[in-house]
C-alpha cells in the first residue's frame, strides 16, 4: 500500500481490548477528532462507519484481546487501521435479505477508496481504510 504524506497533528491512536462497548467509542472518538480537524460532515459520517465495520469485526475474532486502532490524515483522505493479534484477514459474505451481519466488508469497500489487509512485524494483522476526502 502506498502511502502518502501525513498531514502533521491529525493522528489519533488508541490501544483497546476488543468489547462491544469499544466499537461506539472508537467511532464516537473518531468523529470528534475528524470535527477538530476540519473535516466535512460527510467525511465524518463516512469515516466512522468505517470505524464501526473494522472495530466490530476486531472485536468478533479476538474478543478480550487488545487491539490497536489508528487513524490519521493523509493529503486529501483520512486512514483508517485497526490492528489485532489475529492472523486471518477479514473475508466478504455475500449476506441474505434476513441475515443480521456479513455486509460490513462491502459498506468499507462502497465508502474507501482503498482498504486492504498486511502482516506486521510480530504477527497479527492491520486492516486498513483510506477515506477520500471527497467523493
Amino acid at each position: 500500500m502506498p502511502e502518502r504524506p501525513r498531514v502533521g497533528g491529525c493522528e489519533l491512536r488508541r490501544e483497546v481490548l476488543a468489547a462491544p462497548a469499544t466499537v461506539g467509542l472508537l467511532r464516537d472518538l473518531a468523529g470528534v477528532h475528524l470535527v477538530k480537524w476540519g473535516a466535512s460532515a460527510e467525511l465524518v459520517d463516512d469515516v466512522r462507519l468505517v470505524v464501526s465495520e473494522l472495530v466490530t469485526n476486531s472485536v468478533a475474532v479476538c474478543r478480550g484481546e487488545v487491539i490497536v486502532f489508528e487513524m490519521y490524515a493523509l493529503a486529501g483522505a483520512v486512514m483508517v487501521e485497526v490492528r489485532d493479534p489475529v492472523e486471518e484477514g477479514p473475508v466478504r459474505r455475500a449476506a441474505g435479505p434476513g441475515d443480521e451481519g456479513g455486509r460490513g466488508l462491502l459498506i468499507v469497500g462502497a465508502l474507501a477508496e482503498a482498504w486492504g489487509t498486511r502482516r506486521p512485524p510480530g504477527g497479527g494483522k492491520i486492516v486498513w481504510a483510506r477515506v477520500a476526502a471527497t467523493r
